[in-house]
């Protein structure tokens, strides 16, 4: 009797043991085999379903793609054929342009010399000639890492950001064996470097000060919106777009070379070479040439250097030794020595007596509203809150 009670109780525990056993043996066979296969099959039944309906995924974020086409208007810019799709960039908010390989190379009659506008660090840049009769700027990467870098952060940042004063991107292309391509629009105007050396052509007063101004207002966008130091501008990174718009460029440098917790004293470095942009503007050359004709007067550089422009003033030939000679008249005298002023504050030897981007703006704005320059530009006040909605980035 008891060997019956005990085999009866060693039967019971033995199917107890082997139902569970089954159970979960069924479990972990569902979930590892039948139903992820099931899952890959209803994925491309789908995407069968979709194909056969004509039906295209939504783009996401519909406000970015409508404040895109207001800002950017890249739709205007590329012809149909140029577009092979859109894509998000991880944490940008718009949408930015891959565009078409091909199409690129068939632009740039595959990446002619003919067609080099530029040379540089991470790469060289073409004109681009499109179907339609525009032209875009087209730099293709070199491969390394520093230009792979610089290729993503520019991507991020101008995907994301827009303002009239920093170079638009209207697209990219990503190809396979590391070829990666930036695609800005043109400035039909080039460098201001190239105006500066070019001693046939002459920028005037009008052009002078709007170039000014409009490099101002960039700056204060990237240190009072971007919260971001550029820390290389000079007339080589400033492009000039129709009606001489200024452009700043060298943006993914820029990211590069920034550091959130040590922009305070950086900023007065983009302010210095501001004011050393100021000088080549009134001069009408490159900095290096300032030097050289300035050391040849009896008032050493030091002075220019130092922000205090009445010592230029009262030396009637170190005033006009450093002005340009088509701005060397009566009427753009009081103009002229107001521009040298903000130049010689932005070179101060002190970096801390040097005053901010949003400083020199209003005080640049005062100088641009005496001349009474109409054109289709901004309004210029002097009171803060008006002149910081006016660099604002969008």
């Amino acid at each position: 009797m008891e060997l019956s009670d005990q085999f009866k109780d060693s039967f019971h525990q033995g199917l107890i043991a082997g139902y569970f056993f089954t159970a979960t043996f069924c479990i972990v066979f569902y979930i590892s085999y039948y139903l992820p296969t099931q899952l890959a099959k209803n994925r491309k039944n789908k995407n069968l379903q979709r194909k056969k309906t004509g039906k295209k995924s939504k783009l996401p974020d519909h406000n970015s793609k409508q404040k895109l086409k207001k800002v950017c208007k890249k739709d205007q810019i590329l012809p149909v054929g140029l577009l092979e799709k859109r894509i998000q960039i991880n944490k940008v908010g718009r949408l930015s342009y891959r565009i078409n390989y091909t199409k690129i190379c068939h632009a740039t009659k595959d990446f002619s010399r003919d067609n080099v506008i530029g040379v540089g660090v991470i790469g060289i840049m073409y004109k681009a000639t499109l179907p339609n009769g525009c032209f875009l700027a087209v730099t293709r990467l070199n491969d390394s890492q520093l230009s792979i870098k610089r290729f993503e952060l520019e991507i991020m940042l101008l995907g994301q950001y827009s303002h009239r004063n920093i170079v638009p991107l209207v697209g990219f292309c990503i190809e396979e064996q590391n070829e990666r391509v930036l695609v800005y629009q043109y400035m039909p105007n080039g460098k201001l470097s190239d105006w500066l050396n070019d001693d046939t052509t002459k920028l005037g007063w009008s052009r002078v000060i709007k170039i000014a101004l409009g490099v101002a207002r960039g700056l204060c966008c990237f240190h009072h919106s971007l919260h971001m130091v550029h820390l290389s501008i000079s007339s080589e990174c400033i492009l000039l777009g129709n009606n001489f718009e200024p452009k700043i460029s060298n943006v993914g440098e820029a990211i590069m070379n920034n550091d959130v917790n040590k922009n305070i004293g950086f900023e007065k470095k983009d302010v210095y070479d501001f004011g050393c942009l100021l000088f080549e503007l009134i001069k009408g050359k490159k900095f290096g040439q300032v030097s050289d004709c300035l050391s040849d007067t009896s008032v050493p550089f030091t002075t220019y250097t130092y922000p205090n422009p009445m010592n230029l003033l009262e030396d009637h030939f170190g005033f006009y030794d450093v002005m340009d000679e088509t701005l060397n008249k009566i009427e753009f005298e009081d103009e002229v020595s107001s521009l040298l002023s903000v130049a010689c504050d932005c070179v101060h030897p002190f970096f801390e007596q040097r005053p901010t981007m949003l400083e020199v703006y209003c005080k640049m704005g005062k100088i641009w509203e005496r001349d009474e320059i109409c054109e289709d530009l901004d309004i210029v006040t002097s009171t803060t809150s008006n002149v910081t909605n006016s660099f604002g980035c969008d």
